[in-house]
């Protein structure tokens, strides 16, 4: 019989029981948890909170997608490059999560799509966040698309991860932003990571950092030629960067959204980065390993090269409790 069992049966410590995504467990200095990971969006069902009544929760959100590149086909010595960078999400941590005998909704934030070379939707899917009671919360934005066959499509923003209780989220690790779209030479700018604004490319400006009044990113700016990348997810969505209206000439890209750790103990956000080649870092803490894969890594895209992009990664979201007596 386990000593949180001998415990209960004299009335005293009970654990915390809940149910959603992949469930194992981890020793962590000597006390048994629970661990719930998740890699794509669910729910946290709370049968019981327990004595504790608390979670510990990290987070990373999604990674911004990079922005279209250019290239020579039916277009002649007018050399090729790659479009911006997306942006690494954010991170966030809390280690004292109050709970109750509730379900939360668990947001993880879905990878913002590169963009292409075309006319006309040819910007990356925004990242994914979820639909609560008909209204979308922490989704990015779908990036800008131009009008003439040279038009670099801009990358779509990364959706932030959110623990969300009704429609509060309770702890946002915001996504990053999308990389500018580029036309023929000129360089683009490199989306914000989650928290940082987006960079100006050759003839656009960046995005803001949380520059939406909603969860949601700000899409770029449509223009004829290179266009924009646009914003990420998050407590505010980053806003979208703008375009130029001329020819060879490179687009601004977009920003990544603002993060909270919420209320509680062991607080932390980290941003993410602005990459370039191998596309923008996720923030971290070194306070866990969970991240293994890389969630919420920025696409790799800038460079005077193509086709070297490198997809966007998705968030992820692991919540933790002790099932035997902590001490």
């Amino acid at each position: 019989m386990t000593h949180y069992a001998l415990l209960a049966g004299a009335g005293g410590w009970f654990p915390t029981i809940a149910t959603g995504g992949s469930i194992s467990t981890e020793d962590i200095g000597g006390v048994n948890y629970q661990v719930h990971t998740f890699t794509s969006s669910g729910t946290l069902t709370i049968s019981n909170a327990g004595s504790l009544a608390k979670i510990e929760a990290f987070l990373w959100g999604g990674g911004g997608g990079y922005g279209g590149f250019t290239d020579t086909t039916g277009d002649p010595g007018r050399g090729g490059r790659n479009g911006g960078g997306g942006g690494g999400a954010a991170y966030a941590r809390n280690l004292g999560i109050a709970i109750n005998n509730e379900n939360l909704t668990i947001c993880v934030g879905g990878a913002g799509g590169g963009g292409v070379l075309g006319a006309n939707n040819n910007g990356g899917a925004g990242g994914d966040g979820v639909d609560i009671s008909g209204t979308d919360y922490y989704f990015g934005a779908t990036g800008a698309y131009g009008t003439v066959p040279f038009s670099g499509g801009g990358g779509g923003g990364g959706g932030a991860s959110a623990i969300i209780r009704g429609t509060t989220g309770l702890i946002v690790a915001a996504g990053g932003g999308g990389g500018g779209g580029n036309e023929r030479q000129s360089l683009a700018g490199d989306g914000g990571g989650g928290n940082l604004n987006g960079t100006a490319g050759a003839g656009g400006s960046g995005g803001t950092a949380g520059a939406s009044g909603t969860t949601n990113g700000v899409q770029g700016q449509i223009g004829p030629h290179s266009v924009a990348g646009s914003g990420g997810g998050g407590v505010n969505g980053g806003g979208g960067g703008t375009s130029p209206g001329g020819d060879f000439t490179g687009a601004g890209a977009g920003a990544g959204g603002t993060s909270t750790a919420g209320t509680g103990t062991g607080t932390n956000v980290v941003n993410g980065s602005t990459a370039a080649t191998s596309g923008g870092n996720p923030g971290n803490d070194g306070y866990t390993s969970y991240n293994t894969s890389n969630y919420g890594r920025g696409g790799g895209g800038g460079g005077t090269t193509y086709p070297s992009q490198i997809p966007a990664n998705p968030g992820l979201v692991v919540i933790r409790y002790p099932i035997e007596y902590p001490g």
